[in-house]
């Protein structure tokens, strides 16, 4: 996983659309994922074999009312959050000040943004480009992210902008020989217990005192003939209660560590609700194609019904991936430790496997004869071909005609049908469907001199 970039701007300026167009191409994947429909979304995408993440975020409103409050809040959070941003401005409708207000908010951030002026495309909208320079800035980009103009000079100035050899790819990431997991989880959780457990040391500082950890601990060490680097991270609390500045640089820190990483444990109080923010942190690493187990701690304080319980809220609200890997364990007594971590390290080197590609096609054709389609009109959508694009993220292309209209359940069927048979629970699995272009289907069909003359007999009868 890449950097990091937000898109910010005013309400209906095209951010949706922008996200849409940029993770739309090439390859792509995206979490499924909100708490709220005016939350963060997540997606990524790749660039001159880079990874690149990008994040959708809500418009900013001057409104006091309590729904702009909120947006306003996870916008704030983006912006800690990202390495960069898109300010996204509407040409057409001009400059206001509340451009000017997120320009400055963007500004203090000290972090670099690109100016980008969607609606471009539109007449009215050339009197105005001129007013954008008020901003201090010396040049933006024009585009429309409605029909895609201007996307990819956008794309060439995210990546000489945003480019860092710090974030390194996971093909680049694995060349080093081990495979880099990384514990995750707000404070409290138990997160240095386990560390210290698994690594059989006590390399990281245990505490009652949620915030104890502030760096990222790390320690390599021999796991079963696998070479493993095993990362403890500061706890992600809420933003918001993030005041203090060294707490802000363990936040970003933990960031990094999990982007550089091959495979996340992610580590609940059994004694507590999984919250919004812990369903935000997954999304992140869902969205990032990284196998992911979730450790329920503290499991020997709870009762079987309890666990029940949990396991079925854990999964309804993770619906957007099939079969995630739920483990319950106790840091403290070391019980179920070494089983989760076995179980992630086989994820890891499961997700890494190269697909066979009759074996994939073979597997894609069993599905679509055991279920077909609906009709779309007179015609059925019918797969052809498919073939892995990325290993992790793991994303498939599924090539045929029509099918663009698939139904989301039905290519959901898809994706759980594939997900049981290349037994992928718990790896994230992005499918792109693309449709065959029929290389005549723009030209219209130029009769001949004898056939014009034949459909004027049929005519004139």
């Amino acid at each position: 996983m890449g950097p990091i970039i937000a898109i910010i701007g005013r309400p209906n300026v095209g951010k949706s659309s922008l996200f849409n167009k940029i993770i739309g191409v090439d390859q792509a994947i995206v979490a499924d994922f909100s708490g709220l429909t005016r939350d963060r979304l997540y997606g990524n995408f790749k660039l001159n074999s880079k990874n690149f993440s990008v994040i959708d975020t809500g418009g900013i409103s001057n409104e006091k009312d309590e729904i702009n409050q909120l947006i306003y809040k996870e916008i704030n959070n983006a912006i800690e959050e990202a390495d960069g941003f898109i300010f996204l401005l509407d040409a057409h409708f001009g400059l206001s000040q509340g451009d000017f207000d997120i320009h400055e908010s963007l500004r203090k951030s000290g972090k670099k943004y690109i100016l980008a002026l969607n609606k471009s495309e539109l007449k009215a909208s050339e009197k105005n480009f001129s007013d954008f320079y008020q901003l201090g800035v010396k040049n933006f980009v024009k585009i429309s992210a409605k029909n895609g103009l201007g996307i990819k000079d956008l794309k060439e100035q995210i990546f000489e902008n945003f480019k860092s050899d710090k974030y390194l790819n996971d093909e680049e990431s694995s060349a080093f020989g081990s495979l880099k997991i990384c514990i995750l989880g707000k404070p409290n959780a138990g997160k240095s217990t386990l560390f210290n457990a698994i690594v059989k040391e006590e390399r990281s500082i245990v505490s009652k005192i949620a915030g104890t950890t502030r760096d990222t601990v790390s320690k390599k060490f021999i796991f079963k003939s696998e070479n493993i680097e095993i990362s403890d991270t500061a706890g992600l609390r809420k933003k918001s209660k993030v005041d203090q500045n060294i707490e802000k640089f363990s936040v970003s820190k933990a960031i990094i560590s999990m982007r550089s990483s091959s495979g996340v444990l992610y580590l609940v109080d059994g004694k507590e609700t999984i919250t919004d923010q812990d369903l935000h942190l997954m999304s992140l690493i869902i969205s990032s194609g990284k196998p992911m187990v979730i450790g329920i701690n503290k499991s020997d304080q709870l009762s079987q019904y309890d666990k029940s319980n949990l396991t079925r809220s854990i999964n309804k609200k993770l619906s957007f991936i099939s079969g995630i890997s739920i483990s319950y364990l106790s840091a403290k007594k070391n019980q179920g430790t070494s089983k989760v971590f076995a179980e992630l390290v086989s994820l890891i080197k499961k997700s890494r496997k190269p697909i066979d590609t009759s074996k994939l096609n073979a597997i894609v054709e069993e599905a679509y004869k055991a279920n077909p389609p609906q009709l779309s009109g007179r015609f059925r959508p019918r797969i052809k071909y498919a073939n892995l694009l990325s290993s992790q993220p793991v994303i498939l292309r599924i090539q045929g005609n029509n099918l663009d209209k698939l139904t989301k359940q039905y290519q959901k069927y898809l994706e759980n049908f594939l997900r049981k048979k290349l037994k992928f629970e718990g790896i994230p699995i992005k499918i792109i469907f693309k449709n065959n272009i029929n290389p005549f289907g723009d030209k219209k069909n130029k009769l001949s001199k004898k056939q014009l003359a034949k459909r004027k007999r049929i005519a004139g009868r």
